[in-house]
């Protein structure tokens, strides 16, 4: 008996391609698209789910995580993802379960990060740091991870540290989407550089 190769739905491909460009509109149209021909794809339901997120929609965004939740309930993206947005409710709840989910799965980013921010949002910054660098290790070419690793060193005045991860941050944002402004970004780090 032959195996046919998987097939992935060529609108899920461009709404992966146009939402890494930065063309948000177009990767919602395709990513729709998909969703039309598989409406529990959890893939698509993330790239929905960033769209909403760079958008600043955070409801839909969290109703999408909890459907890809309902498919995958082992899912750590989307489950740090609602922790992330849910961490101003109870912070030790949320510090605890992203701490379980970043331990069982080291080689993603998404525990780390979701961790970093909160404890930055909390000002402990000795604390976001390495759960920062800990996402970076994991996705070294991710501009929101390095942006917020450069602002939590910052934090704890390692200027020239931050100014470099500032830098590739801006780099990065070049060739993948970012949710920070770069002329911001490159105006403050001109402030850090002798």
């Amino acid at each position: 008996m032959t195996r046919q190769p998987l097939r992935i739905d060529p609108a899920l491909n461009r709404g992966f391609e146009a939402f890494n460009r930065g063309e948000l509109a177009l990767a919602q149209i395709e990513y729709e698209r998909a969703r039309k021909n598989d409406p529990r794809n959890t893939d698509v339901l993330h790239g929905l789910a960033a769209i909403a997120l760079r958008q600043g929609r955070l409801d839909q965004a969290d109703a999408l995580y909890r459907q890809i939740i309902e498919s995958d309930p082992q899912d750590s993206v989307a489950i740090s993802a609602l922790l992330n947005q849910r961490g101003q409710v109870d912070p030790g709840m949320t510090e605890s379960r992203l701490k379980s989910l970043a331990a069982a799965q080291p080689e993603l980013a998404a525990p780390h990060f979701s961790l970093g921010n909160l404890y930055a949002r909390m000002g402990r910054w000795n604390d976001a740091q390495p759960a920062y660098f800990r996402a970076f290790n994991a996705e070294p070419d991710n501009p929101d991870i390095l942006y917020n690793l450069a602002i939590s060193l910052e934090h704890l005045r390692q200027n020239k540290l931050a100014a470099q991860y500032y830098a590739q941050a801006i780099a990065a944002a070049a060739s993948r989407p970012a949710s920070f402004d770069r002329d911001q970004v490159a105006a403050r780090l001109k402030t850090l550089q002798p």
